[in-house]
């Protein structure tokens, strides 16, 4: 239709040349951050300045039939970004759907923000295995801006609880006291949903998550294989994962830990170490919910990457763009573990059955 088409986000980020060396579709492609990028290239198209598309930021391209692009890649200051705006999109449907999800839940009115962008772990060591965040660095955005969005929210859409999507709300512990101690008096009624590494929840910790309201702690505790968690660069063991959840039931504070099947030399054995886990969670109490998936090697991720470089299927998989992820989920089990895919989806289907059996018996697994 003589459209100008444009494709960004996590995938084309990682996949650029690909899938502009095999798609005819697509004229440019922005990778990373997008959004002063678009705002140039829209500047440039707009007032006919094209061949100053050349000099966009983050763009990839085609130059007479060559792949091509800059080189130069934009990251923002989150502290320059304006405040998002709902304004665009239905946000009613958002509650509605979470009230579909959490019949239990009527009385929570959900927003969610996030306050930073990346993740200190994976900065110092490369992630974990399934991790295929693409920042580098950690970064902040400005606290007071913070907590007016989340005043727009009370106000505007009638919110009662902040779920704060950063991947590690503890990852700087100085800037989440900070972030605390400026909450105003009006936003003292208001619940958190928050993200954590299981080693920083910690005593010293405690007062800091009570005084902002959380709720509840997403941990990702992703095994309960020592040997598995070693192997995926998780750098935790059980014993800490467990000081962790028990700190927090101490202290009242829900947990929802996140469990992650088809590690690396994952095993029948692994597994029922992991169900055991989980069966000694629930029985702890404190769990408000679990949940439990199977590995996918995304690309970006360093298990996409051992595939790449340590199977038969590398070769083909490096020239592709359009990744079947169910298909290559499969490939990943029969390949770097030590079990068949139907066992490692009963296994996840009986870690999910324990929180039903865990909600329905009152907080309690019924073992039998």
């Amino acid at each position: 239709s003589g459209a100008v088409t444009l494709l960004g986000g996590p995938h084309p980020s990682v996949m650029a040349d690909n899938i502009m060396r095999n798609q005819s579709c697509f004229d440019y492609l922005v990778r990373f951050e997008a959004e002063v990028p678009v705002l140039r290239l829209l500047d440039c198209m707009l007032n006919g300045n094209k061949n100053e598309i050349k000099d966009v930021p983050n763009l990839v391209f085609k130059k007479r039939g060559k792949v091509t692009s800059n080189g130069h890649l934009y990251e923002n200051d989150l502290k320059d970004l304006p405040i998002p705006s709902r304004d665009f999109v239905r946000f009613d449907l958002y509650v509605e759907n979470f009230k579909k999800l959490y019949p239990d839940r009527v009385s929570i009115l959900p927003g969610s923000i996030y306050s930073s962008k990346g993740c200190s772990w994976r900065d110092k060591t490369g992630g974990c295995v399934f991790c295929a965040r693409l920042e580098k660095g950690v970064k902040f955005r400005d606290i007071d801006q913070i907590w007016t969005e989340i005043q727009i929210l009370r106000d505007k859409h009638r919110v009662n609880s902040i779920w704060d999507i950063s991947d590690d709300n503890l990852n700087n512990r100085e800037w989440f006291k900070e972030f605390v101690g400026n909450r105003p008096d009006d936003c003292r009624d208001l619940s958190f949903f928050i993200y954590s590494r299981v080693n920083f929840i910690k005593e010293d910790m405690i007062r800091y998550l009570k005084d902002l309201n959380v709720q509840e702690v997403f941990l990702g505790v992703e095994s309960g294989d020592n040997d598995l968690l070693k192997g995926s660069f998780k750098g935790q063991t059980v014993n800490t994962i467990m000081r962790a959840v028990k700190v927090l039931k101490e202290h009242n504070i829900k947990y929802f830990p996140s469990f992650v099947l088809g590690l690396p030399g994952e095993s029948e054995k692994s597994m029922e170490n992991t169900l055991r886990l989980c069966r000694e969670l629930a029985d702890l109490g404190g769990m408000d919910r679990l949940g439990c998936t199977i590995l996918q090697p995304i690309p970006g991720s360093r298990a996409y990457g051992m595939i790449l470089e340590k199977s038969t299927f590398g070769k083909d998989l490096a020239k592709m763009d359009d990744i079947d992820l169910s298909y290559l989920e499969r490939y990943w089990i029969d390949t770097f573990t030590n079990v068949d895919y139907k066992t490692v989806v009963k296994y996840r289907d009986k870690i999910n059955e324990t929180m039903k059996a865990f909600q329905i018996f009152g907080g309690k697994n019924n073992k039998e």
